[in-house]
Formats: C-alpha cells, structure tokens, sequence
C-alpha cells in the first residue's frame, strides 16, 4: 500500500455570510468538520473537471423514461445497447405503470464517448425523457491523499477487502 499522503494546513480568507452558509452545508451533508467538507467539495470539482476536459475514464448513468407501446422504442434502445457492447456496464429496466418504463443504463469509457452514446439513447424516437448523470472513473485521493484502483483493497475502519465484480 502507498505511504500516506501528509495532510498540509492552509488558511482561507472568507466572508462571514459565505462561512455561515458553508457551515449549514456541511451540517447537512454531515461533514464532520470543515476540513472534510473542503476535501470533498475539491475533490468534486477535480472529478467534474476532469470528465468536462474528457481526461481519463469516466462513468455515465443513464436513466430513460419512455412508452413501450410507442413504436418501436424498446426494439431501437436495446439495439443501440447491443452495437456498444464495450460501453454498455448493465441495464436495468423497471415497469412503472402500464405503459411507461424506466430503463438505468451504466456506461463506462472516455466521457465523450459516453456523452455521445447517451445523446444517441435520449435522443431515440418515442423517449420521453432521460438524462445523462458523468463521473469520473480515475482513482481520486481519500481524505490521507492515497488513490485506490479497483484492484486494491480498501478499509471502512475494519479489515481491509476487495470488492469483487
């Protein structure tokens, strides 16, 4: 296992208003203290970074609301799926009423790539709605500076684990 990162000490200037409304984020997001709130909001806006500049792997979930009497949407959605086999992770598809279906689709590669597949997806004939949600896949350092990749194991406080896929 890597050694440690050290953690460095540094000091914001901050308005009084701004602090307080932090604050009311970090309590409800419930941070512990500001330091972990400041790690993960940096952390977030170096993964969204990353997937806006198309830098590394990244991971896109899908979700399509459609009528699966309309047409032929059902046929035309897994025919996409079908023609990005090396994109595609899982599907999962969920009956909400008679008519209407709600289909999760998990994709990994470069962003552009995903962002591409999903525009094709959204944007098939008789989609009533649906909506791309990218992260990144890249190893982000942990609040000790220590970027894991799915190969290693990991720690929640007990024995270290792999997760197994």
């Amino acid at each position: 296992m890597a050694e440690k990162d050290p953690l460095v000490r540094f000091s914001v200037a901050i308005g009084g208003e701004l602090l307080r409304r932090f604050d009311r984020y970090r309590e409800r997001h419930r941070y512990p203290n500001r330091s972990e709130a400041v790690r993960g909001l940096m952390r977030d806006a170096l993964i969204e970074d990353a997937v806006t500049q198309d830098e590394g792997e990244a991971m896109g979930v899908v979700t399509l609301i459609y009528d699966h009497h309309a047409g032929k949407v059902a046929e035309r959605l897994t025919e996409l799926q079908h023609a990005h086999l090396d994109r595609v992770v899982t599907t999962t598809h969920v009956h909400l009423d008679a008519h209407r279906c709600l289909e999760v689709i998990l994709l990994r590669g470069q962003a552009r790539t995903i962002r591409a597949l999903a525009d094709g997806l959204i944007g098939t004939k008789g989609v009533e709605t649906g909506r791309l949600v990218l992260t990144s896949a890249a190893p982000v350092p942990d609040r000790h500076g220590q970027s894991y990749t799915p190969d290693q194991g990991h720690s929640h406080g007990g024995p270290p684990h792999h997760h197994y896929h």
